[in-house]
């Protein structure tokens, strides 16, 4: 009698477990992240942070620059933030399409080279010369400008003739700033390998770029202004998110 008991007990555990086995209620992100040429870019730092709770996970990507973030929830949109020494960093929101635990598969590109290859190119022992000061100051196609993707979006967003100009205005200022500022990035890293140490630049670096990032936001946050609601809604998430963590981020400040 005692054994058909227990019998009886595990039978009832089973549909219990089937279905926590079927529904664990949690999700997986993953992806790759490469750079503008396509190549993985390995030790990439990818957090992940739900927008109904807060909580961040993390994970650094492998040498084929891939990563696999277990969230223990179903949020129904997370903030994805991917960072790297020598490029900007790369937002992206991720929404749900399902009720259910799903594996949400994000792969992120970075839009620009990156910086300690600009600089200086290895061959056998000798290290080619930094880029000269007039090359430099010329347009970067490596720094990311995405009030140019806004225009370059015109047709669509059916931009006016004032909103262009304006626009152009931003563009413009944007790129010159942080071409400067990436410049600038070149030289200490150029220094940096020169003196055998890649890495004794780096708090520099960082700063730098944080200030490359704060022109970018203040750039987009002008951009903003200029448009229209509907078109700023129809913007690609990663422009837009840009604007919407830098607010989150001054209001957690202020309290």
């Amino acid at each position: 009698m005692r054994d058909l008991t227990v019998r009886l007990s595990l039978l009832c555990l089973i549909p219990a477990a089937l279905q926590a086995q079927s529904n664990p209620g949690s999700d997986v992100l993953t992806g790759r992240v490469t750079d503008l040429t396509g190549r993985p870019v390995a030790e990439a730092q990818v957090g992940a942070t739900s927008r109904r709770t807060g909580v961040t996970r993390s994970y650094v990507t492998d040498t084929e620059g891939r990563y696999k973030i277990y969230f223990p929830e179903t949020a129904p949109e997370y903030n994805l933030l991917v960072k790297h020494m020598g490029f900007a960093p790369v937002q992206r929101r991720i929404t749900r399409r399902t009720a259910g635990a799903e594996e949400m598969t994000v792969d992120v590109q970075f839009g620009g080279t990156p910086l300690a290859l600009s600089v200086v190119e290895i061959s056998g022992s000798e290290a080619a010369a930094a880029p000269q000061p007039e090359q430099a100051l010329k347009f970067d196609a490596t720094v990311p400008n995405p009030v140019s993707e806004i225009l370059a979006l015109k047709d669509t967003l059916h931009l006016s003739a004032v909103q262009i100009v304006g626009l152009s205005d931003l563009a413009d200022t944007l790129q010159a700033d942080n071409t400067r500022i990436y410049k600038n990035i070149r030289v200490l890293l150029a220094k940096s390998q020169a003196a055998g140490d890649a890495t004794q630049m780096a708090g520099s670096v960082a700063i730098m770029l944080e200030e490359a990032a704060g022109n970018t936001e203040r750039a987009v946050a002008g951009a903003e202004k200029l448009l229209r609601r509907e078109q700023w809604v129809s913007l690609p998430p990663e422009i837009r998110d840009r604007l919407d963590t830098t607010n989150k981020a001054q209001v957690s400040t202020k309290q």
